[in-house]
């Protein structure tokens, strides 16, 4: 065995490199600064009248800097994990500006969802319904106005009648949550979340789904400065900027990651393939749906046929040369279940067809694996046990030195890394996994527990979901985050 600790990767930003998303283009401006870019970002807007108030307010304020989460009594302000944001306009920081008008606005009436809350329909109907409120005003801006990005706002009356719905009869003493329940009520959100990206991506305009309650957040939200970090870097990147890039080793060469991950049908009788956005250092590239597999009866785990995984992994490199213009000369594949004879046959044949020169494949695994530090803090973020040259333990969870802390709530888990075939050294792949756990263009806190290529495949797949017959799938990552 041996056990390393990987240096916390940087990030390529517009004028140079930070460990740190916020830092980075507060500092030294988005990766895409000096090239074709949203240096203007128009938005339409869906929800109730005093919603859309609310977030037009919220974001008028966003035009200037705010301030950092302050520090709890007796301690000492965390500058580094909660900074404040930097505004955003066109002077620093993004350098780009959010523009709308009163055309842009579109109000669904308080009495139209009063129709539907009233009405003794299963709840499921009943977001179904609330949903396509939002969904034909979504058509009305694709057609008539064609924003750059189409916010979706809820209010907290949708999210009252989900819990009301969703609780389980009380007496008339206080009604309490149990975890069931909890679930059930985070379940009907999400069903809600994915009903709604999987059928607005069919007007060919990316959503951005916001709760109107983070113009006023509450304790148990984040801070006012993290919650504009996080909204309006998901924006950029939705109206095709590019917030921040990977470091590419070799400028002569480029790599393409991707991953795959298997997703039930909702009605449970088939399960699919989905592939994440096979992607290159710069974030670009393409998202691509695989076959119905079937499932042996003596075998649950899924898997590829040989011509299965070439067909997928084919046509996937196809749609990135078109999208990219670039053979990559390295492919790095990910996925969630262990790779048999057959699709590692089949993906190297895929590579081998498109002259890619190295290919590694590479599960990636929870696991009940723990270690522990002698003082308080659970392990660094980075720490890399090798119990073999194809068997790793990697915590992407964990204490942070530029946090000067650890920034979660229950003791990290690592993640196990098993590598069935590689042709870069496993420290570098090691490496990169930590690097593009930072990928996510949807949250700037840097430690993330998955790659990009896992956590895309996973959402990816959960919308698909429910895309029916004759539906349309964007290529693109932002339609699905």
């Amino acid at each position: 065995m041996n056990l390393r600790y990987i240096e916390e990767p940087s990030l390529q930003f517009g004028y140079n490199q930070h460990l740190c998303p916020k830092a980075g283009i507060a500092d030294y401006s988005p990766f895409d600064i000096g090239n074709v870019r949203p240096e203007k970002i128009v938005v339409g807007m869906v929800g109730k009248s005093e919603s859309i108030e609310k977030i037009c307010t919220w974001m008028e304020g966003c035009r200037t800097e705010v301030l950092a989460k302050p520090a709890k009594k007796g301690k000492q302000q965390n500058l580094n994990l909660f900074p404040a944001f930097c505004g955003f306009n066109t002077s620093n920081g993004f350098h780009s500006e959010v523009k709308w008008d009163d055309n842009y606005l579109r109000k669904i009436n308080n009495s139209d969802f009063e129709d539907i809350h009233k009405r003794e329909i299963d709840l499921s109907d009943s977001i179904k319904e609330v949903a396509n409120l939002y969904l034909n005003e979504i058509k009305y801006l694709a057609k008539n106005k064609n924003p750059n990005v189409i916010l979706v706002i809820l209010h907290e009356d949708l999210m009252k009648h989900i819990i009301a719905a969703t609780f389980s009869p009380q007496t008339d003493e206080e009604m309490i949550v149990s975890k069931e329940e909890e679930e059930d009520i985070t379940e009907y959100e999400q069903n809600f979340r994915r009903y709604i990206k999987a059928k607005a991506m069919q007007h060919k305009i990316p959503i951005q789904i916001v709760r109107d309650r983070i113009s006023n957040p509450t304790g148990e939200m984040q801070d006012p400065a993290t919650i504009a970090w996080n909204f309006f870097t998901a924006l950029y990147y939705k109206a095709a900027g590019t917030p921040w890039a990977l470091i590419r080793k070799d400028m002569s060469e480029s790599t393409c990651y991707a991953g795959i991950s298997f997703f039930k049908s909702r009605d449970k009788k088939s399960t699919q393939t989905s592939i994440a956005q096979i992607f290159n250092e710069l974030g670009k590239g393409v998202i691509l749906r695989g076959e119905e597999i079937k499932i042996p009866k003596d075998d649950k785990t899924p898997h590829l046929g040989e011509l299965q995984a070439y067909n997928l992994l084919s046509q996937s490199l196809k749609e990135y040369l078109e999208a990219v213009k670039q053979t990559p000369t390295r492919l790095v594949l990910h996925k969630t279940s262990n790779f048999n004879d057959a699709e590692i046959d089949g993906f190297k044949a895929a590579a081998k067809e498109y002259h890619i020169a190295q290919v590694d494949l590479i599960t990636i695994l929870d696991t009940s694996f723990r270690m522990y530090r002698e003082n308080a803090y659970p392990p660094l973020r980075g720490t890399h046990l090798s119990f073999s040259n194809k068997h790793h333990l990697l915590y992407t969870r964990g204490a942070v030195p530029y946090y000067e802390t650890y920034a979660g709530m229950y003791i990290p888990a690592p993640i196990e890394v098993r590598l069935y075939h590689y042709d870069e050294s496993p420290n570098t792949i090691c490496d990169e996994i930590l690097s593009l756990t930072k990928m996510n263009w949807n949250n700037t806190q840097f430690d993330r527990k998955y790659p990009i290529t896992i956590e895309c495949a996973r959402n990816v797949g959960e919308i698909l979901k429910y895309l029916e017959e004759g539906d349309n799938m964007e290529l693109k990552y932002a339609f699905y985050m």
